[in-house]
């Protein structure tokens, strides 16, 4: 089942709409955002193990990144019709994909899980906020942080079926949430496999890896904003603040500059895909414009999800 259905239909400004904090951010900051919620994800045990025992990542990489790509911004720009589908097929996806990890004996985790959810959905949402003030037009105020977890709470939650209750509500729950899942964090096989792609290892544990500085380089303003900790448990020094700053100074007029170019500033989902490129292009023309398409059917049931922020 395709995570986009064609021909690109845009009924609504979907759950989100362009005066969304979700919106703001899904810009070309989302770059380094991704590398740094890779950090926090495969520190998770579990999630680490499910994710390196059933991804596509290995045998079929480009497929993992459009897939990804096309939820994403289908659940942000897409109509509600849009988001309820993709919705739907990344739950049934989830649902088949499960796996064990040793210390945990027979125990079956599923990516379906609430609680393996939140460790994709929380970190990233901290990742997105952090990018987009490190390297965006400028920083968010606390109000806005609490505005985009209300918006990730009301809809991204339910349309995961991750009880209400489980899900943060302003800055300050995600922050108490991700303080709390420190313990359950360490560096496993799995997590190695996937840090070694951006830290190689010495040559026979001495000489630095040939790839190891371009990588790093290419890869800074992302690493940058990785956690102290997460750095530390991935078996890596942190950056030093002074390093840290100077990454933000560079980086964010290069970001800036393609935020506020219209023609780029969706470089990512235009050139993943085909129906996502027609879904953003729908999506922003419809937003400008306020031509929106006819609804093909009732939407009474999309719409007990939409909340007003």
């Amino acid at each position: 089942m395709p995570m986009i259905r064609e021909p690109v239909r845009c009924e609504d400004e979907g759950f989100f709409g362009p005066d969304s904090i979700s919106w703001r951010i899904s810009g070309p900051t989302i770059v380094p955002a991704v590398i740094c919620t890779g950090a926090y994800f495969f520190l998770n045990p579990w999630n680490a193990t499910i994710g390196i025992q059933n991804t596509t990542g290995r045998t079929d990489p480009l497929k993992r990144v459009v897939l990804t790509a096309e939820y994403m911004f289908a659940m942000y720009f897409g109509d509600q019709a849009t988001a309820q589908h993709a919705a739907q097929v990344v739950n049934t996806i989830h649902d088949h994909v499960t796996g064990t990890w040793g210390p945990t004996g027979d125990r079956v985790h599923s990516a379906s899980e609430p609680r393996n959810l939140l460790w994709l959905l929380i970190p990233y949402g901290q990742s997105a906020l952090d990018a987009y003030d490190a390297y965006g037009p400028r920083r968010l105020t606390v109000e806005e942080r609490d505005r985009y977890w209300r918006e990730e709470s009301a809809i991204v939650g339910e349309l995961n079926r991750i009880p209400a209750s489980m899900m943060p509500k302003s800055q300050a729950d995600a922050d108490t949430y991700l303080e709390g899942e420190r313990a359950n964090l360490a560096m496993t096989e799995a997590a190695r496999g996937v840090a070694d792609l951006v830290f190689p290892p010495r040559v026979a544990g001495l000489i630095p890896h040939p790839a190891a500085l371009p990588l790093q380089v290419a890869a800074s303003a992302g690493i940058a904003l990785i956690p102290d900790y997460a750095m530390r448990l991935l078996g890596e020094n942190p950056y030093p603040a002074t390093l840290k700053a100077a990454i933000r100074i560079a980086h964010r007029p290069l970001f800036t500059a393609l935020a506020a170019t219209p023609g780029v500033r969706d470089a990512i989902p235009l050139s993943v895909s085909s129906p996502l490129r027609a879904l953003v292009r729908r999506a922003r023309i419809a937003a400008r414009t306020g031509d929106y398409d006819r609804p093909q059917r009732n939407s009474a049931d999309r719409e007990r999800l939409w909340v007003a922020n």
